[in-house]
């Protein structure tokens, strides 16, 4: 069984946030967990309104808030074994927020970006999730020519950071799950431990788990990594990243970012502090 037992996805009525539903469903039912939809809606009066216009602001936003509710059970097909939860406040406080009141051990949710390779900042709200959660993000693109959610082939990408060994043995667990292929890749940069090392050195409790295959390249490791999960056909890449301290926040790497934001396939990503 996988670790997710209680699943996060937010939800804004797009089609996006519909296929991301249906992933956060997905390890849900090979995890055992369930599963909590939340829509965030917030209110804010100018400050020059006076009482009585805000009082019928008011009630048009708690009206608001019940069709909100209503639209988010019928989004969720009316399964009974989606919560769902609508929270006054912007998209990112609430996501964080409500992550933390369920407990939740993963986050599931789509992504947009821009294009341009090197312009690696994601959705804002995607990528501020990312940046300050404390469990594993799945982010979910819509792909053209994708037919259905089956995992076949997982991609775990490796250095000899802490944090690509845990995802290493996420991507065990979850290859293990769908049967799966694992692919465990290691790209080559200047100075790097080289790629026979660290495949050699994955632990034998992940070879028992699935099939394993090791691949190594050389070059931009973000550039190599999307192009191998291209190459590859993955149905999933694991990604292990470090959050390290920037002033009064947290940031991710740019191979993380950049990744992310390009890789063909969905990305769960697990951080950890640096």
């Amino acid at each position: 069984m996988l670790p997710f037992k209680q699943i996060l996805c937010p939800v804004d009525f797009s089609d996006l946030s519909a296929l991301a539903l249906r992933y956060a469903e997905l390890l849900a039912a090979r995890s055992g967990g369930l599963v909590t939809a939340v829509h965030a809606t917030t209110f804010e009066a100018p400050a020059y309104f006076s009482q009585s216009r805000l009082q019928e602001l008011e009630r048009q936003f708690h009206e608001a808030q019940e069709e909100a509710r209503q639209a988010l059970e019928k989004f969720a097909g009316g399964n009974h074994g989606i919560h769902t939860l609508v929270v006054d406040a912007r998209p990112v406080a609430a996501i964080l927020w409500t992550a933390e009141r369920v407990g939740a051990d993963l986050i599931v949710m789509g992504t947009r970006g821009r294009s341009g390779f090197e312009r690696y900042r994601m959705g804002s709200v995607a990528e501020r999730i990312l940046h300050e959660s404390t469990v594993p993000v799945l982010t979910v693109r819509e792909t053209p020519g994708r037919q259905d959610l089956a995992i076949r082939k997982v991609l775990c990408p490796v250095n000899n950071s802490s944090a690509a060994r845990k995802a290493l043995d996420l991507a065990a667990e979850l290859a293990s799950a769908f049967d799966a292929a694992l692919v465990v890749a290691h790209v080559e940069e200047a100075g790097s431990q080289t790629g026979e090392e660290l495949c050699r050195a994955v632990p034998d409790e992940v070879r028992g788990k699935c099939r394993v295959e090791e691949i190594v390249r050389k070059g931009n490791a973000a550039e190599e990594i999307v192009r191998l999960a291209g190459e590859q056909n993955a149905d999933l890449l694991v990604l292990g990243a470090q959050h390290k301290a920037f002033a009064d926040t947290t940031v991710i790497g740019t191979t993380t970012a950049r990744v992310v934001r390009h890789a063909p396939c969905p990305v769960l990503t697990i951080t950890q502090q640096a």
